[in-house]
């Protein structure tokens, strides 16, 4: 495991280069978020989501999470919303909402395998640079073995899945917080999955 801070990670172009190509070969990071640390793994590899999966022993038909930077990103992978979506998530976003949408087919997610996909800004400023200075996107989920309580410490982290992720991205530890709000926008009107950090 290569652990990094987030702040040298996208300040460094050889580290941050050397980052981009494992992850686009195959590599799992541990990334900080708004609400918690999360697994992520380039959204174009199928290996890399599959492994995720074997880490956390989580079940194939529960989705992984797309991450994108800015919400214009939506419309550049044929994610179309209407008005009443598009206000809302722009009043929420960057923050603790995931969207769920009719899934489009596009070779940036082709790992990702279900009709609808849960899409969210994070309110964490080093991670959006990160988002951004990387020439892929990432599916993510929480950093923790399902069923078990979600990480906001990258020691513990480390110690747990040391021979198991390639890459540790940290940030200390994160303010413990509640997860993101889940809410389908795929039906109309929108239905809440999850209440959580955000009420709509």
């Amino acid at each position: 495991m290569k652990t990094v801070n987030i702040k040298q990670l996208i300040e460094d172009k050889e580290l941050l280069e050397s980052f981009c190509n494992d992850m686009l070969t195959g590599s799992v990071a541990a990334i900080p978020t708004d609400t918690l640390y999360g697994f992520a793994a380039a959204a174009n590899n199928e290996s890399a989501v599959d492994k995720i999966y074997k880490i956390k022993g989580r079940n194939f038909a529960k989705p992984l999470i797309l991450f994108i930077d800015n919400f214009n990103e939506l419309t550049k992978m044929g994610l179309n919303t209407d008005d009443n979506t598009d206000q809302i998530l722009k009043k929420n976003w960057p923050g603790a909402l995931t969207a769920i949408l009719p899934a489009k087919t596009n070779p940036q997610i082709s790992a990702f395998k279900f009709e609808t996909i849960g899409i969210r800004i994070p309110n964490h400023k080093m991670l959006l640079e990160l988002l951004k200075k990387i020439p892929f996107k990432i599916l993510t989920t929480s950093a923790n073995r399902s069923g078990s309580i979600s990480e906001n410490d990258p020691v513990k982290i480390q110690n747990e899945f040391f021979n198991e992720i390639d890459w540790l991205i940290e940030d200390g530890i994160i303010q413990d917080s509640l997860p993101s709000t889940v809410a389908d926008f795929s039906v109309s009107p929108f239905k809440i999955l999850r209440q959580g950090k955000i009420t709509l």
